[in-house]
């Protein structure tokens, strides 16, 4: 009797295509000798491999649970995991179940035990490899928020200030003017408790207007400005 095997493809991101991984995939099957019984092709797009659930991946254990397929085929480790644990957790689950699962890129057949020992080797360089990405992304986010380094389009990373300069100045005008707080904000496009924040900092020399919705407050007659 022929091996029932499943197939599982996933990538990151909407804009990647996973056609690729499954047609690498059909063809290996071949060449191994297996069947894909219907509907036990599984792809996962635009699903991180560290998302703690993943709708095809999950189908694809209950089958496995099931002992419904012998056989799953993934193109390489980090498209079942990004993790060890996870990626353990799953190999342990399929071999309680009597499922190999076997990496084509990888050469890793979990049906022999130099290919158990591999994937776990793998696995842990999967993680270290993720660990790396992170630690290099922080690196440079810390570099550009510091003026160190330069973003690519030039322009600064965040929510750009809704407060600027120029609007406070807009502010200390129209209120000179004799203008209400709600007509301020009308001419402005700024929430009438902002702009009033933003003129008491102004009046007490504040270096700059925060943005986030606590802000500064006025304070009441006689007290202490509040966040």
């Amino acid at each position: 009797m022929t091996d029932r095997a499943a197939l599982y493809a996933r990538v990151s991101t909407e804009e990647q295509t996973i056609e690729t991984q499954l047609e690498a995939l059909e063809r290996r099957t071949a060449d191994l000798g297996l069947t894909i019984p219907s509907g036990q092709t599984y792809a996962d797009q635009g699903v991180s491999g560290r998302a703690d659930s993943r709708p095809e991946f999950d189908r694809l254990r209950e089958a496995i649970r099931a002992r419904a397929i012998e056989a799953v085929l993934v193109t390489k480790l980090d498209r079942i995991a990004r993790s060890v644990p996870t990626a353990l957790e799953f190999f342990a689950e399929a071999e309680a179940a009597g499922v190999r699962i076997i990496v084509t890129d990888q050469a890793i057949d979990t049906g022999t035990p130099a290919g158990r020992l591999t994937r776990t080797i793998l696995a842990a360089v999967a993680e270290f490899e993720g660990d790396l990405i992170r630690e290099r992304t922080q690196v440079a986010m810390d570099a550009i928020r510091s003026g160190r380094r330069p973003t690519k389009s030039g322009r600064p990373v965040g929510r750009p200030r809704r407060v600027t300069p120029e609007i406070v100045a807009k502010i200390a005008e129209l209120r000179a003017a004799g203008h209400k707080w709600n007509e301020v904000a009308r001419h402005t496009g700024i929430p009438a408790e902002t702009c009033r924040r933003s003129s008491w900092v102004r009046k007490e020399g504040a270096s700059r207007v925060e943005n986030s919705p606590a802000g500064i407050i006025p304070p009441a007659p006689g007290g202490e400005p509040s966040r």
